[in-house]
């Protein structure tokens, strides 16, 4: 990976930290949900070897004849529903997305994660977001799609938002 290195941090010590996408840094999907969608600790998994992890679910929208993806806590809230946050309400405040080997290895398992299986490591611009995937582009890589599986690994997804003045962070393009 040519990005940023992974946090090793836990959820908890995430959560107490000042939020670095105030600074214009690039933010892990837990990061991100913690600042973002007011997540704490207790919304994240911590079993497995690169924690927080979160679930992908749905949820119908208020039509109730469309279904949405969207992030779910991994453990209950007080009422009978997990907290989810809509994929393409949350991932429609950053511009890219960078995606750790990790992810694929753990989601699909060993040797999944290779250039030849997707790019990572490259910031990729997102698209769209349905239930096959987020179409991305990158200008060397083209359109690639990245299952939404991969996504429940939050330490390993980079996210990326243009800065106020509309260009990329200079702290974000470090690659792709």
């Amino acid at each position: 990976m040519t990005g940023p290195a992974l946090s090793d941090e836990p959820a908890a010590a995430l959560a107490e930290r000042t939020p670095p996408q105030l600074s214009g840094e690039p933010v892990t999907l837990a990061e991100s949900l913690i600042s973002e969608a007011g997540w704490g600790p207790e919304n994240f998994c911590t079993d497995g070897p690169n924690p927080p992890y979160l679930r992908i679910g749905g949820k119908l929208r208020v039509t109730l004849t469309e279904f949405e993806p969207c992030f779910a806590s991994f453990r209950r809230d007080r009422g009978p529903f997990r907290s989810k946050v809509a994929i393409v309400d949350h991932l429609a405040k950053y511009d890219a997305i960078m995606v750790d080997p990790l992810a694929f290895e753990e989601c699909f398992g060993p040797g999944e994660g290779t250039e030849t299986v997707f790019p990572f490591g490259a910031w990729l611009e997102i698209r769209r977001v349905g239930f096959g995937g987020l179409d991305l582009w990158g200008k060397r890589q083209g359109a690639v799609t990245l299952p939404l599986d991969a996504l429940a690994v939050a330490s390993a997804i980079w996210l990326r938002r243009k800065d106020r003045s509309g260009e990329p962070s200079t702290a974000s393009t470090m690659s792709g």
